[in-house]
């Protein structure tokens, strides 16, 4: 069926995908009413679409292989919400196996389908019946009984009309399996999901005129005119599926976890399942799924600053999607057939901080506006007060990650008339330690309390070259000798950066903590580190290490101790 599409043919069917999708995307939300009812799953699932589309389009050997990676890939970074995290299992469950073969044959389908459904139900915290887990199921029992039935070949286009007409069996029988969709009378919402798509595939498929040739086995609903049947109703089910809008459904909206979670964690090492299982602690609807090098992450919890401080430990984090379900499932009925209309944040973070590493951190942990400075290059009261009078939020909240700028933002709270809360922070690592301790549910009053609180026990250490000659309480300094700096006093010195951290880091552990994390300027080196790394497991084996790129100038290493 398939040895090699040109890119303009997967383009197209991709194109035809996405355009079949988006004339649902409408309707999918509204039947969206589990777990939560939020109104998100089309667009979750279209995004996931989208995000496949984008990284396909970037490959230039549309060869199977790379086709299935490209796919899988796209769908795993793409990914929002369950439906799009139980969709991106469920495409890679089923190119793991496609990518193994040259052409594709009702075996390799049954394989592959086989391998979609034990990976969406891995996927899943606690795997319900009535959702696209039944439906991908149920297409792989179908697959399962045509490679153990009789014949010895099918035709391709009759093959997509028997699973599409499994799959919407399937779908109506979703409204029978869980009693929250028999409750609302709709059917589930993923599962319609999964029937849009293989329609649109279908129909790209048709439009390029790609149907045709035979797989192995004959159809066995095929009958000697060779015309195919139509297949016999399922008995006790109705003719159509229920489409009603949220305002319309008696569901009950009591979520018990109020924020949808998501994120990416890219590491060296990362610990798959440590974190998952830490996740999961954490709430509900946890998916934790990729490998030692990239996880994508959803949780429907309370706490998301935790899933965030524990993702943290494990690597950098991406694209991070923070969203208040209770508000959704409201909005969605308020502005039932309405655009969406997106509300003034309460609270908004601002944050000083230099290197570009260091910007995408503090980025992805929540901050909403950074402002470029630092050591030696402090930000004007002018700088602080143009930013913060840009924003658009009931209360903003400034981490200015150096005691010398503490002063500026302070000044800039009292030119500015917005609610400005300072939280004193006098390094990066305090801040990000700030943000990590920042809980969106709770009141700004309580937030500014957790946070300063939190900043006094982070222990953090700086490495830096002296600017000049000085005399010190530690010893006497020469310019171009490296300081460090612990809690923004000098306690060591060394002709090297490599030592001058190793020795500040033997100054600050006293036997309690549990993780060091770096973060190396832009003139670190990769040989340093790695000898960094080896000596302090070494001399402190107890320690978890991690190493992220701050991107900074000046300081070749600054670090937390925790």
């Amino acid at each position: 069926m398939y040895r090699r599409l040109s890119k303009d043919k997967v383009q197209k069917i991709l194109d035809i995908i996405l355009d079949t999708f988006k004339l649902s995307e409408e309707n999918i939300n509204n039947l969206n009413v589990f777990p939560v009812p939020d109104g998100d799953t089309g667009t979750n699932m279209l995004l996931t679409l989208k995000s496949i589309k984008e990284e396909v389009n970037k490959s230039e050997n549309h060869n199977l292989k790379n086709l299935a990676e490209s796919v899988s890939f796209g769908a795993l970074m793409g990914a929002r919400g369950n439906s799009g995290v139980i969709l991106s299992q469920i495409l890679k469950g089923f190119f793991d196996i496609i990518k193994k073969y040259e052409d594709l044959d009702l075996i390799v389908l049954s394989d592959a389908l086989d391998s979609s459904k034990k990976l969406a139900y891995e996927s899943v915290q606690n795997p319900t019946e009535g959702t696209m887990l039944t439906t991908i199921k149920d297409i792989s029992q179908l697959i399962e009984e045509m490679v153990n039935g009789d014949g010895e070949e099918i035709d391709v286009g009759a093959l997509m009309e028997d699973i599409i007409r499994e799959t919407e069996r399937s779908v109506t029988r979703t409204t029978y399996l869980l009693p929250v969709l028999k409750q609302a009378d709709v059917v589930d919402a993923g599962a319609k999901g999964i029937l849009i798509i293989l329609q649109g595939f279908r129909k790209g498929l048709v439009e390029l005129g790609i149907i045709k040739g035979s797989l192995n086995k004959k159809n066995k609903a095929q009958d000697s005119s060779g015309k195919k049947p139509e297949p016999e109703p399922a008995k006790g089910l109705p003719e159509h599926e229920h489409q009603k809008n949220l305002g319309e459904l008696n569901v009950s909206s009591d979520i018990k976890y109020t924020y949808c979670t998501e994120l990416i964690v890219k590491g060296e090492s990362i610990e798959v399942g440590r974190l998952r299982d830490a996740v999961e602690s954490y709430g509900d609807s946890a998916m934790v799924v990729g490998n030692d090098k990239l996880v994508k992450i959803h949780v429907h919890t309370n706490h998301p600053h935790k899933v965030l401080q524990r993702s943290l430990r494990e690597g950098s984090l991406h694209d991070i999607q923070i969203n208040n379900m209770v508000e959704q499932s409201r909005q969605a009925k308020i502005l039932e057939g309405k655009e969406d209309q997106k509300p003034a944040k309460k609270v908004s973070v601002v944050a000083v901080a230099n290197g570009d590493g260091l910007t995408e951190i503090f980025k992805s942990i929540g901050t909403d506006y950074i402002i470029r400075g630092g050591q030696t290059m402090n930000p004007s009261t002018y700088d602080m007060v143009k930013v913060i009078n840009e924003i658009e939020a009931e209360k903003i909240i400034v981490l200015p990650n150096n005691k010398n700028i503490i002063p500026t933002a302070k000044q800039a709270k009292r030119i500015s008339k917005k609610d400005i809360e300072i939280i004193p922070t006098k390094s990066v690592v305090q801040g990000i330690t700030a943000l990590l301790n920042y809980n969106p549910d709770l009141d700004t009053g309580e937030n500014v309390n957790n946070m300063e609180k939190a900043i006094e026990t982070v222990k953090s250490g700086e490495v830096t070259a002296a600017v000049r000659d000085a005399n010190l309480v530690v010893g006497e300094i020469k310019k171009g000798e490296y300081i460090g700096l612990y809690n923004g006093k000098v306690r060591v010195i060394s002709d090297n950066a490599v030592d001058a951290t190793l020795d500040l880091v033997r100054d600050m552990v006293n036997g309690d903590e549990e993780v060091v994390t770096f973060y190396s300027g832009k003139d670190s080196k990769k040989v340093d580190r790695e000898k960094i790394r080896k000596k302090i497991e070494k001399y402190f084996p107890e320690l978890d290490i991690e190493f992220h790129n701050g991107g900074q100038p000046l300081y070749p290493y600054i670090f937390s101790i925790e």
